[in-house]
C-alpha cells in the first residue's frame, strides 16, 4: 500500500486531506510541524508528501529544499492558501501545486 505524509498545521484540513488520500487507498501519517514533517519522512520514506507552505516552526519551502535534496524520489505537492508562491515551489522541484481551498480532484 502507498504511503502518505500529510505535513499540515491545521487540524481540521489535515483530516480532509487523510479522509480523501484513504478514500484513493494510501496509508497515511500526519505532522503538524515541519520538523515533525522532516523527521517521519525520513523515518518512513512515504511515496508522496501533502506539505502546507506556512508552518509554525518552519517554511514550507524550506522543507521543500531539504526533501528534495535528500529523497528526490518523494513526490511532493504543495497545498498553500498562497497561490503567489506557484512558481517558487515550482522552481524548487515541487510536483504539484494545489490552492486552499483543495480542489481534490485535482489533489488525486
Amino acid at each position: 500500500m502507498a504511503v502518505a505524509l500529510i505535513v499540515e498545521d491545521e487540524v481540521s484540513m489535515a483530516e480532509l486531506i487523510r479522509e480523501r488520500l484513504e478514500e484513493s487507498g494510501y496509508e497515511t501519517m500526519v505532522a503538524y510541524t515541519g520538523s515533525k514533517g522532516l523527521e517521519k519522512a525520513n523515518a518512513c520514506n512515504p511515496d508522496i508528501i501533502t506539505l502546507d507552505i506556512h508552518l509554525p516552526d518552519m517554511h514550507g519551502i524550506e522543507i521543500l529544499k531539504l526533501l528534495k535534496k535528500d529523497k528526490p524520489f518523494i513526490a511532493i505537492v504543495v497545498i498553500t492558501s498562497d497561490d503567489t508562491l506557484e512558481e517558487k515551489c515550482m522552481l524548487h522541484k515541487a510536483d504539484g501545486f494545489v490552492n486552499k481551498p483543495v480542489n481534490f480532484e485535482k489533489l488525486e
